[in-house]
């Protein structure tokens, strides 16, 4: 007869149970990342293939019109009620639309008026996927703002200059680009109030009222960039009040849908701060070209390939003592010019200013894949 005392439940040991335990939170902190770590690199391949089909719509495009696209066309200037001549239109994602798959949206656009007319504001919150890297967070559509601001007017929103608009857009929506054109080294305005040698300085693909042709790019279209990531999510971080509206993917705004190399890669994220003491990245910052991908951002250039930079690409130097009236450091041996607006913008006291020079004399690897035509020697190992 055995003995009750002999018979144990078959368990395990308190010190066991905590050695099982242990061993669990090892191969979860082990396994995390790894899994993070996928998601990112399925993310980033889905972003990939997103450029290449707004490089290959843009290649289309100037098979078809024997230009790229433009950033924005100018008009002469604003005539109310309507902007029809608003000298900010539409920006090139909404003119490749027919490129996109996307012609019963192109048809519904009024191109007799521009982007930031009522009769054109329904097309505003469709969202196009191929325009959205899914790594770029914050870059949900969000709903017009119903009323005005109370310093007049609310950051960004066009709609609001219009009187009587409000009621119009209550509940629509606004939706967003991860992604712009390449205007080129420097910061950009409208061709139609610059002086010619401003507008003669302009060395990107696609910028206000530019009609760059293929063969107008002499440096090569495997070295010269077409598109590039603009983190909506990033302006969040740098300029929260006017991010709401940054990157509006119908705007030809160059703050919406164009990128300049001023400023290096991702710039004021992390240790990649770029700026000079005391600097206020606020003005320029959203012209940067940037991405929630880890360690750089990803660039269609011309030849419809797409290429990832790094962080650490190199970009020309900086001076503290060179600075524009707004305080932004700029690069070295850089000479800018302050143009007094045109009507009617005397009336906000702002001025504008753009690089007569077109080139300082150390260029970066950065700044020399953003140019069309600056007889630059690009080896693909140094990027």
């Amino acid at each position: 007869m055995v003995s009750h005392l002999s018979r144990r439940r078959p368990g395990f040991t308190l010190i066991e149970l905590l050695v099982v335990i242990a061993i669990i939170a090892v191969l979860i902190a082990l396994l995390l990342p790894a899994v993070q770590s996928a998601r990112e690199a399925a993310r980033r391949a889905q972003c990939t293939n997103n450029l290449k089909q707004i490089a290959l719509a843009a290649n289309n495009y100037e098979s078809a019109n024997l230009t790229f696209p433009g950033g924005s066309y100018s008009g002469t200037l604003f005539n109310p009620p309507h902007w029809s001549t608003y000298p900010e239109n539409f920006s090139c994602f909404a003119r490749m639309l027919g490129y996109f798959d996307q012609g019963a949206m192109y048809n519904a656009i009024n191109w007799n008026l521009t982007s930031a007319d009522i009769a054109n504001v329904t097309i505003c919150g469709v969202r196009v996927g191929s325009l959205v890297c899914p790594s770029d967070t914050q870059n949900e559509s969000l709903p017009f703002p119903t009323t005005r601001a109370s310093g007049g007017v609310t950051p960004g929103w066009s709609f609001n200059e219009v009187p009587g608009n409000f009621p119009a857009i209550a509940g629509l929506m606004q939706a967003f680009t991860s992604y712009a054109g390449n205007a080129g080294t420097f910061t950009f305005g409208f061709s139609n109030l610059m002086p010619p040698a401003v507008v003669q300085a302009y060395n990107g693909v696609i910028y206000n009222d530019s009609a760059v042709k293929i063969a107008m790019i002499t440096d090569g279209t495997s070295n010269t960039f077409l598109f590039g990531e603009h983190s909506k999510g990033h302006l969040f971080l740098v300029d929260p009040a006017y991010a709401i509206s940054d990157n509006s993917w119908q705007s030809g705004r160059w703050y919406d849908t164009l990128f300049a190399t001023l400023y290096p890669v991702n710039l004021g994220v992390g240790n990649n701060q770029g700026f000079a003491a005391g600097t206020d990245p606020g003005y320029y910052y959203p012209t940067v070209a940037g991405s929630f991908h880890p360690g750089g951002a990803n660039f269609a250039f011309c030849d419809g390939s797409v290429r990832f930079l790094k962080n650490s690409v190199s970009s020309w130097s900086f001076n503290a003592g060179n600075a524009d009236r707004y305080g932004d450091a700029l690069p070295d041996n850089t000479t800018y010019v302050t143009v007094p607006p045109a009507a009617p913008y005397i009336k906000s006291g702002a001025y504008l200013q753009h690089s007569l020079n077109g080139a300082p004399a150390q260029l970066g690897v950065y700044q020399q894949l953003s140019t069309r035509a600056g007889g630059e020697v690009v080896s693909s190992d140094s990027y």
